[in-house]
């Protein structure tokens, strides 16, 4: 159906406008979420695929599932209680929007004009006060040669930026590992300006090696700017060349260095000051001594560190095992170097989290033993406070736990990885709605949430009986870590709650056959809320996964 407004129930989808109507108020839409609603609604009454979906809204672009799971999610929040009912997940293939859908006429009041019948319209004062306002902006926009109008309404939020993967074009790409961790480093220190939103490595690192327009990269990452570079490292120097585009590819900022391999931290500095400047972020002076401060006197420790980073990033069982014996290396040779501390007691904590741990209470003492370590050289250790904080939530201390996620929320207020651990906490505490907007914030900067994070969302949706998002996340869990098991005990409890009946006996079996530790009883007694616990044990019943215990007769004594 091709028609320029599309009605169902109180909504309006102006295809001209490219917005949603809700009772002729404008609903806000990023702008892939409103190509999803379009093609969603202009197929109604048939399955969309997933990869319909894909081509349809992000052609000749390579984006992951959550793209589509996300722009989702806002559109079932943006339909408020009708969703759900709208739009559904069928399971393993795609959506379906179930609605009557009609075309709707023009609204009877415009700003200006007469109908073909000559009958004048009505007008809304207000309407022509913005009318006109636009006008004006518009008129100044041309005189002064600039688009007043967008700078004015992406001034009211922070300003988003990618620093995509810096391109190594050196000799050698096995040593491509260095530029990537120059990326990120600057990632992480532009992400302590609380005047940006900053994407994480995640999100960015599918571009890589990928040319790709500037503005499908906007419009995919919903970001305003995006820095771009490449760089040389021959012998004891290194090659950069840096700039900064806008969203339409026109470039603001550019800048070559050259630089002795030993002035490297130096060099990022200058290149996130230079990177601040030209966006005119006020840099703080305790941001630059923050940004200034050298993390290792060794470069081959530094080395060391950069080559551990991508099996934090992915953990395997073995990755995570050659990581740690990187990051050995590295503290070895500088026994100061509190990142290599932070990273090392992650290996320990994920080892512990995902079941790979021979002792796990010796290997979550190490985390700690870490972790703190690393705190005592260097207090704004962003990992190092994210990593006690997951400690303490497993051992149910919640106030330590969320005292170090602000802390580290505080420090670099775009680390995806403490965002997502507040959510965590807030989860546990019973502050569900609190969690699930922390959680979200973390996936719109990392779409490649961790493990136990994505599991952390899909319990917070089940909690909220948002049972297809949560079926969706968990799904999302199996199909890249199949063995976190604790995602596929919450599938089947939201499979039994969302009357999929057949799919939560399947996977309730798969339970049975594959994880001989699950302990019905105590799955999910972190909840400080025991509303919360009873909510999924209700579903594990339903699933065949959990018995009532009986009640114990009263004794003797006790009559």
């Amino acid at each position: 159906m091709q028609a320029t407004r599309l009605q169902f129930g109180r909504h309006i989808l102006d295809v001209d406008r490219g917005c949603l109507l809700r009772d002729e108020e404008e609903v806000q839409l990023r702008p892939k979420t409103f190509a999803v609603l379009r093609h969603l609604v202009e197929n109604h009454g048939r399955l969309v695929s997933k990869d319909e979906l894909f081509s349809a809204v992000w052609p000749n672009v390579t984006v992951t599932d959550d793209a589509l799971v996300q722009s989702v999610g806002e559109l079932r929040r943006a339909l408020k209680d009708d969703g759900s009912q709208l739009i559904k997940t069928i399971p393993r293939r795609g959506y379906r929007f179930d609605a009557d859908v009609s075309v709707a006429n023009p609204p009877d009041e415009v700003i200006a004009g007469t109908p073909a019948s000559g009958r004048l319209l009505r007008v809304r004062p207000h309407l022509v006060a913005v009318a006109m306002l636009a006008l004006l902006l518009g008129a100044a926009a041309s005189w002064f040669g600039i688009d007043m109008l967008r700078r004015t309404s992406l001034a009211v939020a922070k300003p988003a930026i990618a620093i995509l993967p810096i391109v190594d074009q050196s000799s050698d790409p096995a040593r491509e590992y260095f530029a990537d961790g120059l990326t990120q480093d600057i990632i992480s220190a532009l992400g302590r300006f609380p005047e940006l939103t900053v994407m994480s490595w995640n999100a960015v690192s599918p571009f890589k090696s990928k040319p790709t327009d500037p503005r499908e990269i906007a419009s995919s990452l919903a970001v305003r700017y995006q820095v771009e570079g490449a760089m040389v490292r021959k012998a004891d120097r290194v090659r950069v060349t840096v700039r900064l585009v806008g969203a339409e590819g026109r470039v603001l900022w550019s800048e070559r260095y050259d630089e002795p391999l030993t002035g490297l931290f130096a060099l990022e500095d200058r290149i996130t000051s230079e990177i601040a400047g030209a966006l005119a972020i006020r840099v703080a002076e305790s941001e630059r001594r923050r940004v200034l401060a050298k993390p290792t006197e060794s470069l081959e420790a530094y080395d060391y560190v950069l080559r551990a980073r991508p099996a934090l990033q992915r953990p395997t069982r073995a990755a995570v095992v050659e990581a740690r014996e990187a990051l050995e290396h590295a503290i070895k040779l500088d026994p100061n170097y509190a990142s290599a501390y932070a990273a090392l007691a992650e290996t320990y904590y994920v080892a512990t989290s995902m079941g790979w741990a021979e002792a796990p209470a010796t290997s979550l003492g190490q985390a700690e033993e870490m972790a703190n370590k690393a705190l005592s050289l260097d207090e704004s250790e962003v990992r190092a406070h994210v990593i006690l904080g997951r400690i303490h939530v497993v051992y149910r201390r919640y106030d330590q736990a969320k005292a170090e996620m602000d802390r580290a929320v505080a420090i670099n207020p775009n680390d995806a990885h403490g965002i997502a651990g507040r959510g965590n906490v807030e989860m546990w505490l019973g502050k569900t709605d609190a969690a699930i907007a922390s959680l979200e914030m973390a996936r719109r900067l990392d779409p490649e949430l961790s493990t136990m994070d994505r599991f952390a969302l899909s319990l917070a949706y089940y909690l909220k009986g948002r049972y297809e998002e949560a079926i969706a996340e968990a799904e999302t869990n199996l199909r890249r870590s199949p063995g976190a098991s604790f995602s596929r005990v919450l599938l089947a409890a939201a499979y039994a709650q969302n009357g999929q009946t057949e799919d939560a006996a399947r996977v309730a079996g798969m339970i049975h056959r594959l994880d001989v530790t699950f302990d019905p009883q105590e799955f999910g007694t972190k909840f400080l809320k025991p509303a919360d616990l009873d909510h999924l044990r209700d579903g594990l019943r339903k699933a065949a996964l959990y018995e009532v215990p009986p009640r114990q007769p009263a004794s003797a004594t006790s009559r």
